[in-house]
């Protein structure tokens, strides 16, 4: 027996007891956070990303006239993973972007968890140093997951999140096998846990992961068939995250096919459908400026409503380009406006 690897086992678990413990005597989670669904039909977000010499204040501010939602990830607070997330909602991060910028604005947060990181070019799983050696199927790391997504839930009161953000990357590169440890079938399980025990705290509240469209990496489209291992019960919202400038035979909206959406819906009928991120480039050699206008428009009618999809998340990368060279924002550095801010300045008030 090793008595230290025994220590973190008995610590980690007696962690995950006290936050259940904590929940179940402060009743039921009511989120904050009750948006009115606008008459466009469905929910429009991104983040705030700064022109120079902008304050975040003010960007907050400008994104929310034509925004309800913004999205936050750990990494976006300052925590060191997802095990301190919850510290840094309920401290300065928190009472800062998310109770002034976001809330006071009008806005809503969309809370996203990770259970990936990277190292180097290799997908690895997030751990705290105390689990270094922890994998998906690890009971250890599996609670303090789960624990670490139920303290978020009971700090912010959020109505909507996400569990895991384009989950999808880790099952192409790790598979199904059950002989591996991190196969993405031991994800998939742990996801149903969490759902059901941050239902049973919080009822009103959104669960689901987010799926990646595109494997921006390799610049092509992602294998969409493994939908099908979760719960269509157990899935709130059908969540994507698309960026399908990247595919090689796809320069303009046009090129997109007009089931490119729809046939990723059809693996849960009738649910729920949201993009968590969306992002065109408006370089020239993607229709410049137009270019980022027709994808906007198009993926918010001919692309969805008009497929018959149940629209409810339309959510933009970022509002203004970032340093060194980008050119997925709306808005310029310089804070001169793009014809694809235009586009969704015209999407957020139409009816």
């Amino acid at each position: 027996m090793n008595p230290h690897r025994e220590y973190k086992k008995l610590l980690i678990s007696s962690i995950f007891i006290l936050s259940l413990t904590m929940i179940s005597l402060s009743g039921c989670v009511d989120p904050i956070d009750e948006p009115v669904l606008p008459e466009r039909g469905f929910f429009m977000g991104l983040l705030p990303t700064p022109a120079d010499g902008q304050d975040f204040s003010d960007v907050y501010l400008q994104a929310a006239a034509y925004a309800e939602f913004v999205p936050i990830w750990s990494s976006g607070t300052g925590a060191s993973g997802f095990w301190d997330y919850a510290d840094t909602l309920s401290g300065w991060w928190g009472n800062t972007f998310l109770k002034e910028y976001i809330r006071g604005n009008g806005m809503f947060p969309l809370i996203h968890f990770s259970f990936i990181d990277k190292k180097g070019e290799q997908l690895v799983l997030k751990t705290p140093e105390s689990l270094a050696d922890a994998t998906l199927s690890t009971p250890e790391w599996r609670d303090l997951y789960k624990a670490s997504v139920l303290d978020v839930v009971q700090t912010a009161h959020p109505k909507y999140i996400s569990i895991g953000n384009e989950v999808n990357r880790w099952y192409e590169v790790y598979g199904t096998s059950e002989t591996d440890p991190n196969g993405f079938q031991h994800f998939v399980s742990l996801y149903e846990e969490i759902y059901d025990a941050i239902k049973a705290i919080a009822p009103d509240t959104f669960v689901f992961c987010v799926f990646s469209r595109e494997i921006v990496s390799e610049n092509r489209e992602a294998d969409m068939s493994f939908i099908s291992m979760f719960d269509v019960n157990k899935m709130d919202i059908l969540a994507l995250t698309t960026y399908p400038y990247v595919l090689p035979k796809i320069s303009r909206a046009s090129d997109i096919p007009l089931d490119y959406y729809s046939s990723v819906a059809d693996f849960m009928p009738n649910k729920p459908f949201g993009f968590s991120e969306i992002g065109w480039s408006s370089l020239d050699f993607f229709g410049g400026e137009q270019g980022q206008y027709e994808f906007l428009i198009n993926l918010s009618t001919i692309l969805t409503v008009d497929q018959g999809i149940d629209l409810y998340l339309f959510g933009y990368i970022w509002l203004h380009d970032l340093e060194g060279g980008d050119a997925t924002g709306l808005i310029r550095r310089d804070g001169s406006e793009k014809q694809g801010y235009e586009a969704w300045k015209e999407i957020s008030q139409q009816t």
